[in-house]
């Protein structure tokens, strides 16, 4: 920066004669300002500086499948509604599972939230522990990390994901979370809350992919992907309507 540039953040003044004592008055006048602007350029630049990339994809909210009348029936019965796709080339399951509750949406909403409650409701997860927790308070909303360890017969797996909580749309997502060491190549999934088919009810949709990565019987990879969304599935629905 030229000197010239330099008098104009000084303050006018009538300077003293004497060529010392001017030069003091100067300098006196001339540093808070140049400090001041210093520090406003860096505040300046610190806002106009990237945005971090977030290390996490939200996902989007899914949309509500369309039901068959079979499948609306079980759902009146209290029944859940179950699918369960297959990829042949990846090897990966997604299974997406509906049921009914007779309950306020915003108690299920709280229930699915105690994510420490899953160990209760699955006999394949037997820890859930909170390593992170990014909800500010207590609140549904923001983002929570839980480490799970899953043991099916002889098969111990060992996983990190990251949760997304959305409380305005009862919309919850998670992904592995990629900066620990996972026992599992791939989970993304969902919970969302709809409204029921009459007043009262709420409509609870779960939807997960897993891909384990590793070569295990047909029935150890159901435990941990049919068999425990079905019963999580159920135990929210007694836990809410109790």
């Amino acid at each position: 920066m030229s000197s010239g540039n330099k008098r104009q953040f000084c303050v006018e003044k009538d300077f003293p004669t004497s060529p010392q004592l001017g030069i003091k008055q100067h300098m006196s006048d001339t540093r808070p300002r140049f400090f001041l602007i210093i520090l406003t350029a860096g505040l300046l630049l610190a806002t106009m500086a990237p945005t971090p990339v977030i290390a996490h994809d939200a996902g989007g909210q899914p949309q509500f499948p369309t039901l068959t009348e079979k499948e609306e029936a079980r759902l009146d019965k209290g029944k859940l509604v179950l699918r369960t796709e297959r990829s042949e080339k990846s090897g990966s399951g997604r299974v997406t599972g509906v049921i009914e509750i007779q309950a306020g949406i915003e108690d299920v909403w709280k229930l699915l939230t105690k994510f420490e409650l899953v160990p209760v409701a699955s006999k394949a997860v037997k820890e859930a522990t909170r390593y992170d927790d990014q909800t500010q308070g207590g609140a549904t909303s923001g983002s929570v990390g839980i480490r799970y360890m899953v043991k099916v017969a002889w098969v111990e797996i060992v996983y990190y994901l990251h949760h997304d909580l959305f409380a305005e749309k009862h919309f919850l997502h998670w992904t592995v979370d990629t900066s620990y060491k996972n026992d599992i190549v791939k989970t993304d999934g969902s919970y969302s809350l709809w409204p029921g088919s009459k007043p009262g009810t709420v409509r609870f949709l779960y939807i997960t992919e897993v891909d384990t990565g590793r070569n295990i019987p047909g029935w150890v990879e159901e435990e941990l992907t049919e068999s425990s969304l079905k019963r999580f599935l159920v135990f929210v629905k007694k836990r809410a309507e109790s």
